[in-house]
């Protein structure tokens, strides 16, 4: 079965071919504009949106979402925090080198 070839007209720029489903994918989900005109393959009338709307083309139903599980909250241990890499650097340095005092 060869599906219906659809196009949209949009400020007199034609965009398609597109299938119906496509096209009630783009209605629903906002895609189309009440200024949009819609012709079928080797058609000369364009119909408003409203127009092929009317028809019945977005009789088909998009599935339902399924519901997100519920996870219980799981508890927690704190985790001590870890100085900066940069900071551990610099004490690790001043402890690992001996003082010197001022030379003269």
């Amino acid at each position: 079965m060869n599906p219906q070839k659809l196009y949209i007209s949009r400020a007199y720029v034609e965009f398609g071919p597109f299938t119906p489903d496509e096209l009630r994918d783009f209605h629903a989900r906002g895609i189309l504009q009440e200024i949009d005109h819609i012709r079928a393959h080797g058609a000369d009338d364009w119909l408003d949106l409203n127009q092929w709307l009317a028809l019945g083309a977005p009789a088909k139903k998009l599935p339902a979402k399924k519901a997100a599980k519920k996870v219980a909250p799981q508890a927690t241990a704190k985790v001590a925090k870890k100085a900066p890499a940069k900071k551990t650097a610099k004490k690790a340095a001043k402890k690992a080198s001996p003082r010197r005092g001022p030379t003269v």
